[in-house]
């Protein structure tokens, strides 16, 4: 008998034996409907995984065990081990459950972060912790056996996040990508220029009408001006200004200037008429 027939045998004897005796887990009274093909939550606020799901859970999936549930959240590979990082939830009673409910490759795991070896689930609430597994044969699946029923995670199937992760991410704003946040503060600094640019025209704005001679500038109210960002560079300034005409009565000249960047205006023009 060479050594993977040996220890293929001895892995089958450690499985019929937890199949025998199962989790030992503590049963809830009364029970939930043990036809988890119905998808019953039986008033318990969850509901029982089904029984063919449970044959190809993909990491970060649960299984739904009318006691308790179980999730494998990640896996590590190194050295020759295999490292499952698991979450243990109890229901309405508190659960004592062996590590050795979980195998790979029909082997119970060679140490683990449980004191004891035994994971305790305070009812309701949940147990983290990892199982660590000699890896010798690359496992490809993990079995969490509950006596009755077998949950099995294919480390093959893509993982998911488990889907309390996802309920507490909702409603959150989604990461940004590292080039959103490159061009974020490209976007601020040149609406900052463009800002300053626009106040120096405007403090300057009594200047450009110093060569008219029929206007006279009176004022201009900074915040109905209107910019737009212009091909190239620069921008397009367009605003009504109060001015008084020939007649030295006040009125209104819609004033619209094309400036560089730096708020050189190259082009003014008043009330249609263009001035430069």
């Amino acid at each position: 008998m060479n050594k993977w027939i040996a220890c293929a045998t001895a892995a089958c004897a450690v499985a019929l034996s937890l199949t025998l005796v199962g989790c030992d887990s503590q049963v809830e009274e009364p029970n939930v409907p043990t036809d988890s093909a119905s998808g019953s939550t039986g008033g318990y606020g969850y509901t029982l995984t089904d029984a063919e799901k449970l044959k190809a859970l993909a990491i970060g999936e649960t299984a739904v065990w009318r006691d308790y549930e179980v999730t494998v959240t990640s896996v590590d590979r190194a050295d020759g081990k295999l490292t499952a990082h698991i979450d243990v939830k109890g229901h309405t009673l508190a659960q004592s459950l062996s590590t050795e409910c979980l195998l790979s490759f029909g082997m119970p795991p060679v140490s683990s972060s449980f004191d004891g070896d035994v994971i305790t689930v305070p009812a309701g609430e949940t147990a983290s912790g990892t199982l660590t597994f000699d890896d010798q044969y690359t496992s490809q699946r993990l079995f969490w056996n509950d006596g009755a029923t077998e949950g099995t995670w294919d480390l093959t199937l893509p993982a998911v996040q488990p889907e309390r992760q996802g309920a507490e991410s909702e409603g959150t704003e989604p990461a940004k990508t590292e080039n959103a946040k490159q061009e974020e503060p490209k976007k601020d600094e040149a609406a900052e220029a463009q800002k300053q640019a626009v106040a120096a025209l405007e403090a300057e704005m009594p200047s450009l009408f110093e060569n008219n001679t029929f206007y006279t500038f009176q004022s201009v109210d900074t915040s109905t001006a209107t910019v737009t960002p212009q091909e190239g560079g620069g921008y397009e300034y367009v605003n009504d200004v109060t001015v008084t005409g020939g007649d030295g009565a006040p009125t209104t000249a819609n004033v619209r200037l094309i400036c560089e960047a730096n708020g050189n205006c190259i082009s003014m023009t008043v009330d249609g008429a263009f001035l430069f």
